[in-house]
């Protein structure tokens, strides 16, 4: 039986997108603060997980985008979006290195009373 994990963010700010055009100190203060959420997520869901052991090796992960409006989206772009979440999951120790992440198809869902991102994390030698 494999282990899922999910960690729940908040949508990536827009100056997190490759497309968004901003000064680079800008880019890195959105960077730096998603990162820490991240990493402050990661942290409180492994005090509940106490079953997970070592830091993850090779490791799944399906990102859920929820937004409240349903248009188009560039899933490239939602998946480039969280480029500093997935090194909060590493600053966090659920993970060896966010190099040996194996990302799943980005999902596009509605859901117009929370926008958020959740992140299906599994080890892959379990799945």
């Amino acid at each position: 039986m494999s282990k899922t994990i999910i960690i729940t963010l908040p949508l990536p700010p827009r100056q997190l997108s490759p497309n968004f055009k901003c000064h680079w100190s800008t880019r890195a203060k959105a960077t730096k603060t998603y990162r820490g959420i991240s990493h402050l997520a990661t942290f409180e869901c492994l005090a509940t997980h106490h079953d997970l052991g070592e830091p993850w090796g090779t490791t799944m992960v399906e990102s859920v985008f929820f937004y409240k409006i349903k248009r188009r989206r560039d899933r490239d772009n939602c998946l480039a979006q969280l480029k500093a979440a997935f090194d909060g999951l590493a600053d966090a120790g659920l993970v060896v290195d966010d190099s040996d992440f194996i990302h799943m198809p980005v999902r596009l869902e509605f859901d117009k009373a929370n926008p958020r991102v959740e992140l299906h994390i599994t080890r892959a030698e379990e799945a």
